[in-house]
């Protein structure tokens, strides 16, 4: 039996909803602004998805296994992170939101340390701040620091 993974599905929605929500919104690439960038970026997307599930569905698959019981929990709790992240953006700010989101995954995983965790999270987020705020000039959520 053949089958399309059920993340490439999500992808290629995901996608799909960006690029026509950026040519609706922004005005898609008919000038450079606030549109180019993400209709550029979420089309290729969608097209090098559909390419791939193309190629897999020609493949001969086998049938993918359920998932246990521990894949629910670990999915279900990211989806928690990623919502408390949005949630928290405005009150605490981007970085410390960012610090948070980036241990809370890594924990999920349970592969790294707990320092070693904390030490990428602050390194990461720091990093990420600097080009969107300071390179980028994107104005971050501060949260309380203002």
């Amino acid at each position: 039996m053949r089958t399309v993974p059920f993340s490439q599905f999500f992808i290629g929605v995901f996608a799909l909803v960006i690029f026509v929500t950026s040519i609706h919104l922004y005005g898609g690439v008919d000038e450079f602004g606030a549109g180019f960038m993400p209709t550029v970026l979420s089309g290729l997307l969608f097209f090098f998805t559909a390419l791939d599930g193309f190629i897999q569905c020609r493949k001969e698959t086998k049938v993918m296994d359920q998932f246990t019981g521990k894949e629910w929990k670990a999915i279900f709790l990211i989806i928690v992170a990623v919502a408390l992240f949005v949630w928290l953006l405005d009150i605490l700010g981007f970085l410390i939101s960012a610090i948070a989101l980036l241990f809370c995954l890594m924990m999920i995983r349970r592969k790294e340390k707990v320092l070693f965790a904390l030490v990428l999270s602050v390194m990461t987020a720091s990093i990420i701040y600097y080009v969107f705020a300071h390179v980028l000039m994107v104005d971050l959520p501060s949260g309380f620091w203002q």
